[in-house]
């Protein structure tokens, strides 16, 4: 339901750009021998800018608030999972993993309780994607070397999900992936 109302609203968006945008065009094209030109084009442009701005203002806060960066940001995480890339495997822990030595951990998170994701990469960048049990995209982040990036999610369903990599990072790129159970 959530995501018909988002479309809904980018429909919407789409065809007022449509007539905004149809409507300077024909306000703005050559005028006639007989006329003088558009009569007072800045109050026309200064109306059509205040009207662009306040419709994306609107649009920004209605989706801004909605982000995963905002989602959880007030929340302290139930369980933080380290997560370390390197070409072609995913290594999970619940400590802080030894890039020298890089090895990983079976992984179960709790169901309902928010969850905390340190993702990085040892080697190049890759894509850090979770999918859920019928290979749904769940959440995704980048992995990239010399940078934590910190993804937060809560599992609603139990069961196990699916990690795979999202960016091409070599040729045996399709063999990159792991697993973690949510109870």
């Amino acid at each position: 339901m959530h995501q018909n109302s988002i479309l809904l609203l980018f429909l919407a968006l789409a065809v007022i750009a449509v007539i905004v945008f149809t409507y300077v065009y024909l306000s703005s094209k050559n005028a006639e021998q007989s006329e003088q030109g558009m009569a007072q084009p800045l109050k026309k442009r200064f109306w059509f800018l205040l009207i662009l701005f306040v419709i994306l203002a609107i649009f920004a806060s209605v989706t801004i608030p909605k982000s995963p960066y905002f989602l959880f940001a007030d929340e302290t995480p139930a369980k933080i999972v380290h997560v370390s890339s390197m070409q072609f495997a995913f290594f999970l822990s619940e400590h802080a993993i030894d890039p020298k030595n890089p090895s990983g951990e079976p992984i179960e998170l709790p169901v309902n309780e928010l969850v905390e994701f340190r993702v990085t990469s040892l080697d190049v960048n890759h894509g850090f994607a979770i999918y859920d049990g019928s290979n749904r995209l769940i959440t995704q982040t980048q992995a990239m070397p010399g940078y934590v990036n910190r993804l937060r999610y809560k599992f609603t369903e139990p069961g196990t999900y699916n990690i795979l990599c999202l960016e091409y990072c070599g040729m045996a790129h399709q063999i990159m992936r792991s697993s973690f159970i949510v109870k």
